[in-house]
């Protein structure tokens, strides 16, 4: 029997992570996802942004502000020079790593779970799945995320047209930032897809798994101190530091979720790999 021709690496990573944007704009399930998740960020925008902003656009509101935060070492936090950018910072930052969570759960459970992993692995290998589905939850991720910060950007030039370069500006740095933060959480989530055979139960592993290690390791900490430093092995440990930074300094807590998607991928991969279809 003649053996079946495998199409490249490359070309297979893109027809995997094209079939997530398939899953996500033509299947009931992935409209739903995507309504909610706009109806969530509307009443988000339409209320405690659009309020909020309108209070630190106020000179003397962010001198007040500015010395309350100060104390608890948010004092960057209004060097944004866009209030609504300001305050979408605050609610994106912890909101879009638990979207991930949500959203990246099924990348290989449901395959294994149905069976049709096996027919997939007829034409690509275990890694241009596993890679390819990844890549292809980043690249929804990317596009939620540009929709997100599209909308933000032109209620801010609405507000004040004048800011639309600023906008801009916060935009695109936040743009950078959030994908870099949500990267180890998709990676995550990859690990324990590839672990279990239900996005259900990968997420309630996920979430079960870094309560426990946040508390185990805080619990080391207290009693030996020199267990500190195992808090970096946590996704999320940056963000209470970047949420304190603004501009292109942001950047510099990068290297933490980077570092943090390595392992998990390679974790995730192992696992694939090693189990059975």
């Amino acid at each position: 029997m003649e053996q079946l021709q495998r199409p490249g690496t490359f070309r297979n990573l893109w027809i995997i992570s094209r079939f997530e944007l398939v899953r996500l704009f033509q299947t009931p399930r992935g409209l739903m996802s995507i309504a909610a998740f706009a109806i969530i960020w509307y009443f988000i925008l339409r209320y405690p942004i659009f309020k909020a902003s309108q209070f630190v656009g106020i000179p003397g509101f962010r001198e007040s502000v500015g010395d309350m935060f100060g104390q608890v070492g948010l004092s960057n936090l209004l060097e944004w020079p866009v209030a609504e950018f300001t305050v979408f910072w605050i609610f994106s930052v912890f909101l879009f790593p638990i979207f991930s969570l949500l959203i990246t759960s099924d990348q290989t459970s449901s395959d294994r779970s149905r069976g049709t992993m096996r027919f997939i692995t007829l034409r690509a290998s275990r890694d241009s799945i596993f890679f390819g589905r990844f890549i292809g939850q980043l690249i929804i991720q990317a596009l939620l995320l540009i929709g997100v910060l599209t909308a933000t950007f032109f209620m801010s030039v609405w507000n004040n047209s004048l800011n639309w370069a600023e906008a801009l500006d916060s935009a695109m740095i936040m743009g950078v930032n959030l994908m870099i933060v949500v990267l180890p959480f998709t990676a995550m989530m990859a690990f324990f897809s590839a672990s279990v055979r239900s996005s259900r139960l990968a997420i309630i592993l996920a979430i079960i798994c870094w309560g426990l290690t946040v508390g185990l390791i805080g619990y080391l900490s207290y009693k030996w101190p020199i267990f500190e430093n195992l808090i970096y092995i946590v996704p999320g440990r940056q963000l209470g530091d970047l949420i304190q930074s603004n501009d292109w300094a942001t950047l510099q807590h990068a290297w933490l979720p980077v570092v943090q998607t390595v392992a998990f991928l390679f974790l995730g991969r192992t696992v694939l790999a090693r189990s059975s279809l």
